[in-house]
């Protein structure tokens, strides 16, 4: 599989150099130091498996679930319970104490 990819001119240069002091192309080249910083690169994912999505999805009841909706209304809260509120106020995007 072959794709473009667009760098900064300043390390395009770079390449071009490195390229033709070691006689190695820039390609090979840009696959080398790509790949080196993969390998390195120990930033954290949170990146669920297909499979991991797949289970999850799957998890839930299309048709929904009656015993859910036995649920509703025996609790009463001031908080908001709209999943865009609620990830709002998670992301400090919103204050609940206004």
């Amino acid at each position: 599989m072959t794709t473009t990819i667009r760098i900064n001119e300043d390390v395009k240069q770079l390449l071009k150099l490195k390229s033709a002091e070691t006689g190695i192309t820039q390609l090979d080249l840009a696959n080398k130091y790509i790949l080196k910083g993969l390998k390195e690169d120990d930033t954290p994912t949170n990146i669920m498996s297909i499979s991991d999505i797949e289970a999850m999805l799957s998890f839930d009841k299309p048709e929904g679930d009656e015993n859910l909706e036995k649920l509703d209304g025996a609790s009463h809260s001031d908080l908001p319970t709209n999943s865009v509120e609620l990830k709002k106020i998670v992301t400090g995007k919103y204050d609940i104490f206004r």
